[in-house]
């Protein structure tokens, strides 16, 4: 018998059989890989560090508009807050819209399909790749690399206080109290408290699997869902009609929206799509459909509002990033650009209140952080913007302005959009003050000076100081969504929640 004949005969079909059972086996395994990349990782996110360089052109035009100062003015800090008070007596801008009717227009509820999972998920749930999608939240090291790691523990430190503070300030039933009584409820206010104080934990990677803080977050995220009512809105008292004033306050719902939105985002609690499309929703049918802002009670009339509009773009780009698709989401986000440049002052460099005069502190700063949220942060009116801000100057005993704490929250987060350099420059001058003016406990007080925050309690002025020293891992410049195919290597960044 001639072996090598045989030999011959035999590895013909047997090597034919061995290469479809391999190729097979890996067909199989990519298929099962590709469903899992559709469930967990087609909406993922990330914000890339995309730094803000201008083009020949555009500096040209800043420095155009800069020369045009005649003399420079310290900026004004006046600026209206998220108003925790209802009644048309205290809030002088429900003047303007109380003969207006509302006509939202909804469907029903459930036209966006959002990001779905299977109901019967069991609890812990892995979501694959999540930790890109929310910049440094899940990793503290990103603070060093930004101030060293001496005052990166410094930062750290400072914020568990604050988080513990919030904790033992919380109220039985999750929510946190406005004004200056931290034991009392004082109505739908607290959805503005509640929404401020989740986002704090939300920002430093706390979810409602963590050790420490998890009950913490599960509890507030309960009551904001018991806070929204059937129609959608957070906070809304009596809606507006001819007869009555107070209606849905924008505020307080763009907040608790804005909270509610990065907890779905971060832990895919599958109840909790519904109640973000709902409140999304509100927004979207509340904008002013000519202008493309927002104004109090989400009123059609003539006047629209900046600082009102801000927290409606922060809470539509949240819900963006945590894979909201409510219809129209995407186009208010750019109607509202057209809305920010509409009163930005090619005088100033600054964006005025309801028009295009004046322009104080916070104010610049949200119209700034809009455009750089929406994509337009190298549009000339925001690089004036953040060239106007530069004027700023942080005190905390004599602080300028109603509301310095408020601008501050806002400003901090456009220099660390703006670049690298810019940020390293403000960080130099914002952390040591916001360091030595926390209480040991952790609580912070209302700056000093000449201001109107301290009425808001001391979890507003925790909450807004808390926020502001978060940016270092909080955001990566930049929202940027994911590019099919990118999420890197399996298990990088997968994070464990739990499912309530």
């Amino acid at each position: 018998m001639n072996w090598r004949n045989v030999k011959a005969h035999i590895w013909g079909p047997v090597g034919s059989v061995i290469f479809h059972i391999v190729l097979i086996v890996v067909l199989i395994k990519f298929a099962v890989q590709s469903g899992s990349r559709d469930v967990y990782t087609s909406q993922e996110v990330v914000m890339d560090t995309v730094e803000t360089k201008r083009t020949p052109e555009v500096e040209k035009q800043v420095e155009e508009v800069i020369k045009q100062l005649e003399t420079k003015k310290d900026l004004d800090t006046t600026v209206r807050p998220p108003d925790m008070t209802m009644a048309a007596d205290n809030n002088p801008s429900v003047q303007d819209t109380a003969n207006g009717v509302r006509d939202m227009g909804f469907g029903k509820e459930g036209t966006a399909p959002g990001l779905d999972f299977a109901s019967q998920v069991k609890s812990p749930l892995i979501i694959k790749g999540l930790a890109k999608g929310y910049g440094g939240r899940f990793s503290k090291g990103g603070l060093a690399k930004f101030v060293g790691t001496a005052r990166a523990k410094e930062i750290d430190d400072a914020v568990m206080r604050a988080l513990r503070w919030l904790k033992a300030h919380q109220l039985a039933d999750g929510a946190w109290a406005a004004g200056s009584n931290l034991g009392d409820h004082s109505g739908v206010q607290d959805g503005a408290m509640t929404g401020l104080a989740l986002l704090c934990y939300l920002a430093y990677g706390q979810t409602t699997s963590s050790p420490e803080f998890g009950p913490t977050v599960e509890k507030a995220i309960n009551w904001l869902k018991s806070a929204q009512d059937n129609d959608g809105y957070f906070g809304a008292g009596t809606k507006i009609t001819p007869e009555t004033v107070p209606g849905p306050y924008p505020y307080i719902h763009g907040i608790a929206t804005y909270a509610l939105s990065e907890a779905y985002g971060m832990t895919r609690i599958p109840d909790l799509k519904p109640a973000v499309e709902r409140a999304v929703q509100i927004i979207v049918q509340g904008q002013q459909k000519e202008t493309g802002g927002w104004n109090y009670q989400y009123a059609k009339g003539a006047r629209r509002d900046t600082s009102v509009s801000a927290w409606q773009v922060q809470a539509l780009k949240a819900a963006l990033i945590a894979g909201c698709t409510t219809p129209g989401i995407k186009e208010a986000l750019e109607a509202s650009v057209k809305d920010l440049k509409a009163v930005w002052s090619s005088q100033t460099g600054r964006f005025g209140y309801t028009n295009n005069k004046g322009g104080s502190l916070g104010v610049s700063g949200a119209g700034t952080l809009c455009l750089q949220f929406t994509g337009h942060g190298k549009d000339v009116e925001a690089l004036a913007g953040l060239r106007a801000l530069r004027e700023a100057k942080i005190s905390w005993e004599a602080a300028e302005g109603a509301f310095p704490l408020y601008g501050f929250y806002y400003i901090t987060q456009c220099r660390f959009q703006e670049s690298k350099e810019s940020f390293a420059m403000w960080q130099t001058q914002f952390v040591p003050v916001y360091l030595k003016a926390q209480q040991a406990d952790g609580h912070w007080a209302a700056m000093g000076g000449e201001n109107k925050e301290g009425a808001h309690g001391l979890v507003y002025s925790t909450t807004f100081s808390c926020l502001t020293l978060e940016t270092f891992v909080r955001f990566l410049p930049s929202y940027q969504h994911v590019e099919e195919g990118s999420a890197g290597p399996a298990n990088a960044d997968d994070v464990t929640v739990k499912v309530l």
